[in-house]
């Protein structure tokens, strides 16, 4: 599970390879709130001839000589599928299991034709212990980078049309009716076992932090490994996958990809290499206690990142 994380993003950074125009910083995002997402969609003739882009994209191609434009937008965390009735709905869907992604009424559309990548300096996550005395104390972690770079997340987005009906009375939408919303969730799988550490790395320390992620909790966002010269590069092999904005002919969970396979298959098939390789690249995770303080939404400043002094650490 990911229910809470952090991003601080300098103005000066890439973000896999697209430019960050303003600085971003929140330390305590929360499902409902506002948050950057990486997707990528095919360049357009226009485009291509006029040189036309948002501030916050790079043109990038593939092996295939595929010109792609990949974006940075803001989407609401926590999806809301096209027939959602109410907003609220986004609140319980911040999450998408990986075992049921592709067969849950609320995220199969956007599992085979809405991949995002989810940028984030790192997350918490609770770990739950009973005391001596038999009371449950739940200790809040942060999980971030060794190196300090960003993580990716595997994410899903969708696209929600604000109601127009009179019955409709969301005050955060006034005047918006008719609008298209972004909406976006995190993919999560299983966090690893013993044979699962053993499995992914020979190495103590990474072998230790997977370990330790696996101690902390049962679920686990879904990592992407991202290098600019990397032939592991999954943000693009997800980004790409299933069906790709731009390709006209491409209808969800009808169509084929260059690869001869479904939409659906395609998109299946990339995940499940990810998945593979998930172990590896949170291996490179570290984990670190943190202030109770990070619990209440509505505390939001740097130090609820840092390792707390008063608790033990949790780290080997």
């Amino acid at each position: 599970m990911c229910g809470r994380y952090a991003v601080e993003f300098d103005h000066d950074i890439y973000l896999a390879e697209v430019p960050v125009t303003e600085p971003i910083a929140s330390y305590n995002v929360a499902p409902t709130q506002n948050v950057p997402v990486l997707v990528d969609r095919l360049l357009t003739a226009e485009q291509a001839e006029t040189g036309v882009l948002s501030p916050q994209a790079s043109v990038l191609t593939d092996d295939a000589g595929n010109s792609f434009i990949r974006e940075l937008h803001s989407a609401r965390w926590g999806l809301l599928p096209g027939w959602a009735k109410e907003s609220s709905f986004s609140s319980r869907a911040f999450n998408a299991r990986s075992e049921t992604v592709f067969s849950k009424p609320t995220f199969r559309k956007a599992a085979v034709s809405g991949h995002c990548a989810v940028p984030v300096s790192g997350y918490f996550e609770w770990k739950t212990e009973t005391t001596d005395s038999g009371k449950t104390k739940k200790t809040p972690f942060f999980i971030h980078r060794a190196d300090a770079d960003p993580i990716y997340f595997a994410g899903l987005y969708d696209w929600w049309k604000i109601p127009e009906t009179e019955d409709f009375a969301e005050a955060r939408f006034e005047n918006q009716a008719g609008q298209w919303l972004l909406s976006c969730s995190i993919i999560t799988m299983a966090s690893p076992d013993e044979l699962d550490v053993a499995e992914a790395t020979g190495h103590q320390e990474s072998a230790h932090a997977l370990m330790d992620l696996g101690n902390l909790h049962d679920r686990l966002p879904v990592p992407l490994t991202y290098s600019a010269n990397s032939e592991k590069n999954t943000v693009d092999a997800w980004l790409r996958s299933g069906g790709i904005s731009g390709l006209e002919s491409q209808t969800p969970l009808i169509g084929y990809s260059a690869e001869g396979q479904s939409l659906s298959q395609s998109a299946q098939t990339a995940l499940a290499g990810i998945i593979e390789n998930a172990y590896a690249e949170a291996s490179n995770w570290r984990m670190h206690a943190v202030s109770s303080q990070v619990g209440n939404v509505a505390n939001n400043f740097p130090a609820l990142i840092e390792p707390d002094d008063d608790l033990l650490s949790f780290a080997h």
